[in-house]
């Protein structure tokens, strides 16, 4: 072999070493991708079959027959058969109204069969909880008019002004409307059915109408509510709705203030989720912002006189996704869920003491920083061992990156470790959605989040909802001509004694209504 043949061999054996060496990183591509493929279908699985509650994860199931139910669960042997002994009623019945209905025996039945008179001994009560069917009725208006007969001077009494002076709905009708549509995700097209049901023929068209204008005149409101960024402390997250006028997505902001009175939550219907739409409502908002990884919202977080803090929930999901999709309860994702326990121990604690803001950040500096150390330091550890574009690779990656605000809430006790409460009231819109469908338009979708904004506000602060938006649809008239200041209306600061009032006046209304017909 000549020198010619040995460099042409030689050349070959390199080339055919580094194909090789393509070969076999194009094969850990395809396994990398496999079990990405992988993870996603398992991961999809669970989402549509599995257990939602992420407390359960990194636990064994407990057995069927465990000792340690209540006793409410008891089991009694009775001759050929078993049956669970009934617990203690928990429904609180104190408060309806009763009617008593008397089972005699008949004359004749008092009579003993040895031919003596029973006695009576004692009664047995039962209770069953019945409904009385909804009663639409007509409240007629009736105002006397007074005329002079020397100067022709004629007068009339005055009566409420009507929420819509032209509509024949009342402000009670109304607010069953909202508080079906909003409250209960029931749509106007099925709300308009069942009035049909009770002889009310009303087109879901009409309810349409009703709520918009009803929406129009609350529309002071709307801004009231916006004195949240007054608010040091704000949690901020957003969610798509289906948007019928373009058939695109449009997108329902939220905006929580946990220190107004219990809270106040706000949102604003966009047709982006552009970060725009949250640095343009924030651009006077100086204090702490608590959202997700979203980088929509990175310049907000970089903004002078704001402290951006990340959201510790959404570590922990991505990593209690890991343990859903691979099974394994014992694996890198499941101990950094056991890692992450105590610090939401704290908080829990933290909670159930009630403690005030300075208390929390010392017992948060003297616990959970510690804590925090060791999970980064682990993090770190196990980093180089996990291929970073599987599952687990992407959940180490993220809370690394997002770990300087993760961390932040230990250095302000108002702050909260995530922002849970916020997403639970976007859960609520995701349920609305499925059962509404879409929002309209733009304007429309601002009178959604109006009504979703009060309705949710007045449940956080303990505000029966229906007696609320009833009263403010009373109210529509002085808003309009800015008799009232809308501010003194909102849930955390109407006055809870006229609030009561109302609601018994309209119980005692009812009643004569009841008693009339």
């Amino acid at each position: 072999m000549n020198q010619s043949d040995f460099e042409k061999l030689e050349t070959a054996y390199n080339l055919r070493g580094v194909e090789i060496d393509a070969l076999r990183e194009r094969v850990i591509s395809l396994e990398e991708e496999v079990t990405q493929l992988k993870e996603l279908l398992k991961l999809q699985q669970e989402r549509l079959f599995g257990k939602k509650s992420e407390a359960n994860l990194g636990k064994n199931e407990a057995p069927a027959d465990d000792s340690s139910h209540s006793d409410a669960n008891t089991v009694i042997t009775v001759a050929s058969h078993s049956r669970k002994k009934r617990g203690p009623r928990t429904l609180d019945t104190t408060h309806l109204p009763r009617h008593s209905i008397i089972h005699d025996l008949s004359q004749e039945q008092q009579i003993c069969h040895c031919g003596n008179a029973l006695h009576f001994v004692r009664n047995d009560i039962s209770e069953q909880l019945e409904i009385i069917p909804v009663r639409y009725c007509i409240i007629e208006h009736i105002r006397k008019i007074y005329g002079c007969r020397s100067c022709e001077t004629i007068k009339m009494a005055p009566k409420p002004p009507a929420p819509l002076p032209k509509a024949i709905a009342g402000p009670s009708l109304l607010a069953d409307v909202i508080l079906n549509k909003y409250q209960y995700h029931l749509p106007l097209y099925r709300q308009s059915k069942i009035m049909k049901s009770y002889g009310i023929q009303i087109i879901d068209k009409t309810l349409i109408n009703w709520l918009r204008s009803c929406g129009e005149g609350l529309l002071p409101m709307y801004d009231a509510l916006w004195t949240i960024l007054k608010n040091p402390y704000l949690q901020v997250d957003e969610s798509p709705v289906k948007l019928l006028e373009t058939n695109k997505n449009g997108y329902m902001w939220t905006y929580f203030a946990s220190y107004m009175g219990k809270g106040i939550v706000v949102f604003e219907f966009s047709e982006t989720r552009k970060g725009k739409v949250a640095f343009n409502r924030l651009a006077d908002f100086k204090g702490l912002l608590q959202t997700d990884a979203y980088t929509g919202y990175g310049p907000l977080r970089e903004k002078e006189g704001v402290i951006g803090l990340g959201c510790f929930s959404h570590a922990r999901r991505k990593f209690s996704e890991v343990v859903k999709i691979s099974g394994d309860n014992h694996g890198l994702a499941a101990k950094m869920l056991e890692h992450m326990k105590p610090l939401y121990m704290l908080e829990a604690h933290l909670k159930d003491m009630n403690a005030p803001h300075r208390i929390r950040k010392k017992l948060r500096r003297k616990i959970a920083r510690p804590i925090t150390k060791k999970i980064y330091k682990w993090l770190l550890s196990i980093k180089p061992s996990v291929p970073p574009k599987s599952k687990l690779g992407k959940a180490i990656a993220y809370t690394l990156k997002q770990w300087p605000y993760l961390i932040r809430y230990i250095q302000h006790g108002m702050a909260e470790i995530d922002t849970n409460f916020v997403e639970n009231k976007i859960r609520d819109i995701s349920l609305g959605e499925k059962n509404w469908l879409f929002i309209g338009n733009k304007e429309s979708g601002k009178i959604h989040a109006l009504f979703y904004s009060l309705i949710m506000s007045a449940i956080i602060n303990d505000v029966n909802p229906r007696v609320y938006i009833h009263y403010l649809l009373t109210k529509i008239h002085e808003l309009r001509l800015k008799i009232t200041d809308p501010v003194t209306l909102l849930p955390d600061r109407i006055d809870r004694d006229i609030l009561q009032k109302f609601a018994d006046e309209q119980i005692e209304f009812g009643r004569k209504i009841l008693n009339s017909s």
